[in-house]
């Protein structure tokens, strides 16, 4: 009997409206990643991009330890109790 094939896991495409925050990742979507294009999109982004990122994507601790000082004192306002 043959064991079954363990396929590789096809990697998660970056949603086309949010490609132009990751173009330093290489294809490549970590978790890291992920956070790394959601910081992107928060201090670079307008308010329609917040829109377009899947959930789970924003992690309010990444952005507080790598966030911008603007970007972290908002944080900060927004989720007071997180914070």
């Amino acid at each position: 009997m043959r064991k079954p094939r363990v396929g590789k896991r096809k990697p998660q495409a970056i949603p086309k409206a949010l490609r132009v925050f990751g173009w330093n990742l290489g294809g490549r979507l970590t978790s890291f990643g992920k956070k790394q294009i959601a910081l992107n999109v928060i201090e670079r982004g307008r308010a329609w991009h917040w829109t377009k990122l899947p959930k789970g994507w924003f992690d309010l601790d990444f952005c507080l330890a790598h966030g911008q000082k603007r970007t972290k004192q908002v944080l900060r306002e927004l989720f007071p109790e997180q914070s």
